[in-house]
């Protein structure tokens, strides 16, 4: 198997799994979010960088429960929707690379180039979804951090208020940036006429019925 099509399904079969297992995990707390909210109530970490006061960070968690409450079900369901995707990512990558005697690899690059785009648009909405929850905890997390003694200067306090909910905002959408970008990438590198000669030369040619 060409060393481009190798690499391509070992890297297509690390993120599949990484975010496979990120989005199945959280698939799970939405499905159960009223006993989530009721557990991160009972046991609120502590954040080092916004003091000691456990009210601050209850404030916090309080908004990204807020915001993350009417979206549980919509959630959910893409959360699902990326699970399945990355599933048939990682059944059919780790088939390219290690394909049973006999069994064409042809089937598993138009699997991974229909799942690879599926993903990438589970993603995508993932990450916009995060991106509404990130701007509404960063107002929360901006009136934790004025009250700390080294933001009362007003030239301080006032890149504070712009600084924080462009970088919440940041956390959310580069790495779906980066996560749903490399599945549409994979995905048209297995879908490229190059990859399908490739694997058609590689299967060799198929018995007429």
């Amino acid at each position: 198997m060409p060393r481009g099509v190798r690499i391509a399904a070992g890297l297509c079969l690390m993120l599949s799994t990484l975010t496979g297992f990120l989005a199945c995990s959280e698939a799970s707390v939405m499905m159960n979010f009223e006993a989530h909210r009721e557990a991160q109530r009972e046991h609120t970490p502590t954040i080092a960088l916004l003091g000691k006061d456990p009210a601050v960070t209850q404030a916090i968690m309080e908004a990204q429960l807020s915001a993350l409450s009417p979206m549980r079900e919509s959630r959910a369901l893409v959360l699902t929707g990326l699970t399945v995707a990355c599933t048939l990512l990682f059944f059919a990558s780790s088939r390219m690379l290690r394909s049973p005697d006999g069994v064409p690899r042809d089937g598993f690059r138009q699997l991974l180039g229909g799942a690879g785009i599926f993903a990438a648009l589970m993603r995508t909405i993932d990450g916009a979804q995060w991106t509404v929850v990130a701007r509404h905890t960063s107002q929360a997390m901006v009136e934790g951090l004025k009250n700390l003694p080294e933001f009362q200067d007003p030239a301080t306090a006032q890149q504070l208020y712009a600084l924080v909910p462009s970088l919440m905002t940041l956390s959310a959408v580069l790495p779906t940036v980066l996560v749903a970008g490399g599945f549409a990438l994979l995905a048209q590198y297995f879908r490229s006429e190059g990859v399908r000669d490739a694997i058609v030369t590689l299967d060799g040619p198929t018995e007429d019925p």
